[in-house]
């Protein structure tokens, strides 16, 4: 009967914890259409319980501010970011694998769901407002961003894939910069021709680990 009873229990603590995450996966999902549709800025903790179908005050329930809601939902779309970008193994050939990630990067704003879209008006709100919850939060995942971009140009420059006169951490932050460059112009502006811009972006890197050039001028 004991055993009988202790094995209720743990099934019922189960089920909550089952239900509490479900839970607070919706939320998050619900925060991330909010902050693509509205801005962070009009983002509260009663809307998203109302679009997550739950009620006014259950995020205030699960995270107790808007500010630890939004840390959540940038951990949360960071992680969803990394796993789209890095997770998949890695080629043996640094070079080719820096061209397949370029090619991820663009697939990825090309069909942007609301999770990345999330991440983009993130970023862009930590710019303009430095006292916001999540800016401290947003330049970590910038780092760690820049820091798997620079670990492959490394292997390539020293594998002799690319020329020694590359500095990788610099290289590193250019590529950065034009991926969300183009992924910023391209969330205002349905105009904006990704496929003509990835061109640009390949060729001019294509150009940069081009080891003809350190043989010419040496």
């Amino acid at each position: 009967m004991a055993n009988t009873t202790s094995a209720l229990i743990g099934g019922a603590a189960r089920t909550q914890e089952v239900r509490r995450a479900e839970a607070e996966s919706r939320l998050i999902a619900a925060a991330a259409d909010l902050v693509g549709e509205v801005g962070p800025a009009n983002v509260t903790l009663a809307n998203v319980g109302e679009r997550a179908g739950y009620s006014r005050g259950l995020a205030t329930h699960h995270f107790g501010s808007k500010g630890a809601l939004m840390q959540r939902l940038v951990e949360t779309v960071t992680h969803q970011f990394r796993t789209a970008m890095f997770d998949r193994g890695e080629s043996t050939d640094p070079v080719t694998e820096l061209r397949t990630l370029i090619g991820i990067y663009f697939d990825v704003i090309a069909d942007l769901q609301p999770v990345n879209r999330a991440r983009l008006v993130l970023w862009a709100d930590a710019v303009a407002n430095p006292t916001g919850d999540t800016r401290t939060t947003m330049i970590a995942a910038d780092r760690e961003f820049r820091e798997e971009i620079k670990k492959r140009i490394a292997v390539a420059v020293s594998a002799g894939r690319a020329p020694k006169t590359i500095d990788p951490q610099g290289l590193a932050t250019v590529v950065v910069a034009l991926l969300r460059g183009v992924a910023l112009q391209s969330l205002i502006d349905d105009d904006v021709n990704l496929d003509a811009a990835r061109r640009e972006v390949e060729a001019l890197l294509t150009h940069r680990f081009s080891t003809e050039q350190e043989e010419d001028r040496s």
